[in-house]
């Protein structure tokens, strides 16, 4: 990864201010990234990684992992995007394979970090998204270094 500094943010209008920032993100991003995705429910988090996998270059349908945990779209690289909403705790996000799967080639999107934020990466990506009102959205992206205890290849 070397882009070892970074942090933005950004004030959205509309979906298509959204998906500006979403592409321009998505031409930063390397292979073995990880995007920890943080905001409310309906905030566009999927509709972000949506985004980001159509300028990698899938054009399928990208739906929310809420139910199944994990969708992989074969983009390129591959995007795995999952969703721990549903998890209860460390164990259960283990049990499907996170850790495993962080050392597949690709780049990982995961809605609701907070359950595994000790398993990431020591360095990845923050994209918080706020609701600011309507389509209106704040965005921020950061760097997140330092996590040495955490599983790393990079």
């Amino acid at each position: 990864m070397a882009h070892d500094s970074y942090s933005q943010e950004f004030t959205s209008a509309s979906e298509k201010e959204t998906t500006q920032i979403a592409k321009d993100f998505a031409d930063i991003l390397q292979m073995g990234d990880v995007v920890a995705l943080k905001g409310e429910l309906g905030s566009g988090k999927t509709f972000f990684v949506k985004k980001v996998a159509e300028e990698l270059g899938f054009d399928g349908y990208v739906s929310s992992p809420t139910f199944t945990i994990l969708n992989i779209y074969e983009a390129s690289p591959y995007l795995y995007h999952f969703d721990f909403y549903r998890l209860n705790n460390i164990e259960e996000i283990e049990k499907i394979g996170f850790p495993d799967l962080l050392m597949e080639d690709g780049i990982f999107f995961i809605e609701w970090p907070e359950k595994a934020e000790e398993l990431l990466h020591e360095k990845y990506f923050e994209i918080r998204i706020d609701i600011v009102n309507g389509t209106h959205r704040k965005i921020s992206i950061k760097k997140i270094t330092g996590n040495e205890d955490a599983l790393c290849r990079n």
